[in-house]
């Protein structure tokens, strides 16, 4: 027995079968030609259940327009239907698959949905692709700074890392929280994962931190922080315009269990697949 498992075990045990967890993240974006986009996803983990729903609200008409207006997007894992359901609550659709429909396709759905999963990176390459050079990367100038204090978050205590990028394009400005206080972090990770490990499929992360994967990808030496991210913001500036993100995890708690929190509404019409 590995020590994952025993690991996920131990936090099964410590919450009750008669309890769950809820998460709320806020996610957002102000990007040149786009405009504001925010995207407010809320996650429910239980045994054997998962569900994650998001709201992506888009500020500009014609960006709005385009992508077809406003959206409210969700997908259920039901570990003991061994089912798999997608939705649209903005036109009351949704759309389901077995594990088994899942499994023939080598692990990957067959149903897509968007539900607000974004590269919070912004770009692996500090925002602006892999096309710098390797003397221009080694002009660029590198800060990194460990808060000593522990700040006061929604239910957290977190260490906040500054990370400034300055290089021939511009400026990056990234700002972390990370806390070590993840048990119920942990859980809904852990559930989700099994979840789709049980399909065959294999859960996408973000990762740990994004300024320690530029740092890396820079060759840079840091000193990295313990614990799960909680907060982190980017600001990239150069002579046209500038970017900037936002990702939060506004609140996580254990609350009684719902079954009504993992199943869609009654009046959702059911079709092969959604537009």
């Amino acid at each position: 027995m590995n020590f994952r498992y025993i690991f996920y075990i131990t936090l099964v045990i410590s919450l009750s079968a008669q309890t769950q967890v809820v998460v709320k993240e806020v996610m957002f974006i102000d990007a040149p030609y786009v405009g504001e986009v925010t995207t407010t996803t809320s996650k429910y983990a239980a045994d054997g259940l998962f569900r994650q729903e998001a709201s992506i609200e888009v500020d500009r008409f014609l960006i709005r327009l385009a992508m077809g207006g406003n959206k409210l997007l969700g997908s259920i894992l039901n570990g003991k239907s061994e089912s798999r359901i997608v939705y649209n609550a903005k036109d009351e659709e949704y759309a389901m698959e077995t594990f088994d429909t899942i499994r023939v396709n080598d692990g990957i759905p067959t149903l897509k949905a968007t539900t607000g999963r974004m590269n919070m990176g912004g770009g692996s390459g500090g925002g602006r692709g892999n096309d710098n050079s390797d003397e221009e990367e080694e002009k660029a100038e590198f800060d990194r700074t460990i808060s000593k204090l522990l700040e006061r978050m929604p239910g957290f205590d977190a260490r906040k890392v500054t990370t400034k990028i300055k290089g021939k394009n511009g400026i990056i400005l990234v700002e972390e929280w990370f806390t070590t206080d993840t048990t119920l972090l942990q859980f809904v990770s852990e559930v989700e994962a099994d979840l789709v490990a049980s399909y065959g499929g294999q859960k996408q992360n973000n990762p740990r931190s994004f300024s320690e994967r530029m740092l890396k990808q820079a060759e840079q030496e840091f000193e990295s922080v313990p614990g799960r991210m909680v907060k982190y913001t980017m600001e990239m500036t150069d002579d046209d315009n500038g970017f900037k993100m936002v990702w939060e995890l506004k609140s996580i708690r254990e609350v009684p269990f719902n079954m009504a929190d993992f199943k869609i509404s009654s009046d959702y019409e059911k079709v092969d697949e959604l537009d």
